[in-house]
């Protein structure tokens, strides 16, 4: 993935595809009815249905720049992606590549 690491060292993040203790996490899901939903959470053992959960994988992008974007400021954020091959995951590192370009502008007209 083009301009994965930059991306990561910027932002001060990580994705990684094996589940374990991180900071924000994003998968697929099957409903009772069989179903696929989408989770986009800080917290996967308390879900919150009406903020957490997707009905389509394209809600990912903006879930997973957002975090990255406001959340990973400080500490070195592990995000856990179930398939880092995912389409969403590519566009989210092109937008995020994008904003740090231009942050990385505005900082040098400042």
């Amino acid at each position: 993935m083009e301009n994965l690491k930059e991306v990561e060292n910027y932002f001060n993040f990580k994705l990684t595809d094996e589940w374990g203790l991180q900071d924000f996490y994003i998968y697929e899901e099957s409903t009772a009815d069989g179903y696929s939903v989408y989770i986009a959470t800080d917290n996967p053992e308390n879900i919150n249905v009406s903020e957490d959960v997707y009905y389509y994988d394209s809600g990912m992008m903006d879930a997973l720049v957002e975090y990255i974007d406001y959340g990973c400021k400080l500490n070195k954020d592990v995000i856990y992606v179930n398939n880092l091959d995912a389409y969403f995951v590519e566009e989210a590192i092109q937008e995020l590549t994008e904003l740090m370009e231009q942050q990385i502008e505005e900082a040098r007209n400042d």
